[in-house]
């Protein structure tokens, strides 16, 4: 869908209620459109619940975006988060049988060093 500000801004100027009903069949579109699952669809739906929200709360525009803003940006964090959490998990070797033996490796001297850049 390509998004046309002055189409938008037009309707909202003319006509408030065609304006909101237009941006929630928008939105939910998009989630529909963007979820690869039923369980993202849920968290999508519930996150765009949140934003409304926000939006009836403040009198203000500017206010209801820092807020908003903050927010997106605090499940931003969680969201990079929870993926290095699993990046961590993957990248950790299984754990060891207690059987196995671990065969220690001597460092590399200082003198070695050298001959190993060389």
């Amino acid at each position: 869908m390509i998004f046309d500000f002055e189409e938008w801004a037009q309707l909202a100027k003319q006509d408030q209620a065609a304006f909101e009903r237009k941006r929630a069949a928008t939105i939910k579109q998009a989630i529909e459109d963007s979820a690869h699952s039923e369980r993202e669809r849920r968290m999508l739906h519930g996150l765009q619940f949140r934003v409304d929200m926000v939006r009836r709360k403040h009198k203000h525009a500017l206010g209801a975006c820092i807020e908003i803003s903050d927010m997106l940006m605090d499940h931003f964090y969680q969201l990079a988060h929870l993926d290095m959490e699993d990046i961590a998990r993957q990248a950790t070797p299984p754990e060891q049988d207690s059987n196995c033996r671990i065969l220690p490796f001597k460092p590399v001297s200082h003198h070695n060093k050298r001959t190993l850049k060389q």
